[in-house]
């Protein structure tokens, strides 16, 4: 009677582990897949095949971007830094609808248009002018928006020349460079803030209107700060 109780629990055993060993793994799939599929089509559908495969890759990283203003919209950075050259894109997506915002100025106030953005006071209008400049800049320009010279990134440990330059511009524009602001005015606010793209900075003044629509008024103040180039 033990005997056979023994053999009757081995058996159970071998049986569990063989039902085990032949279940088919769970795939493997990221927490945003979903949205990835979704932005990733929504691109290929505008023509944007390489920014869709780019979107659609193991090694890129989606990351929501705060824009308090958009309604039904939302923006997302791509960040692909598996490869010798990163990339960075900004898209922006309303149901089955996406829109690259990198390098396309226009397809931002196309978004809030499709939104149904309002802007009434100058908080918003600074985070729009902010979102504008941040998301539509140039594939692979450095683009940033600075509150204080203190915020230029310099290149490190330079010397010479490139030093006595870094030295001048901290000093002309150390009381100059504010943090973004909006004064009310007209049929919306003007947002001006301050950027470095690439090697330049600039000042811009940005008006919203009370819809969201954008018109970019761009000076460029120093042509040739001593600044990385990279993302």
């Amino acid at each position: 009677m033990a005997l056979a109780l023994v053999a009757l629990v081995l058996a159970g055993c071998a049986s569990s582990s063989g039902a085990a060993g032949s279940r088919t793994p769970e795939p493997n799939t990221r927490p945003d897949e979903r949205l990835r599929q979704t932005i990733s089509q929504g691109l290929q559908r505008e023509g944007r095949q390489e920014e869709a495969r780019i979107v659609a890759l193991g090694g890129s990283r989606l990351t929501r971007v705060e824009t308090p203003f958009l309604r039904t919209w939302a923006v997302y950075r791509v960040d692909y830094r598996q490869s010798p050259h990163p990339v960075q894109l900004h898209v922006a997506t309303g149901g089955d609808r996406v829109e690259l915002l990198t390098g396309v100025p226009k397809a931002f106030g196309e978004v809030t248009a499709a939104d149904g953005t309002t802007v009434t006071d100058a908080a918003a209008a600074v985070a729009l002018a902010r979102a504008y400049v941040e998301t539509t800049r140039p594939g692979g320009v450095l683009t940033y928006v600075v509150g204080r010279v203190e915020d230029i990134a310099f290149r490190p440990g330079i010397t010479g020349d490139a030093a006595r330059r870094r030295d001048e511009i901290l000093a002309e524009y150390r009381s100059r460079i504010k943090e973004p602001a909006a004064r009310a005015g007209g049929e919306g606010f003007t947002v001006t803030l301050y950027a470095v793209k690439d090697k330049a900075l600039q000042r811009h003044d940005i008006g919203v209107t009370a819809k969201g629509a954008v018109d970019d008024r761009v000076e460029t103040l120093v042509p040739d700060l001593p600044v990385p180039y990279t993302l």
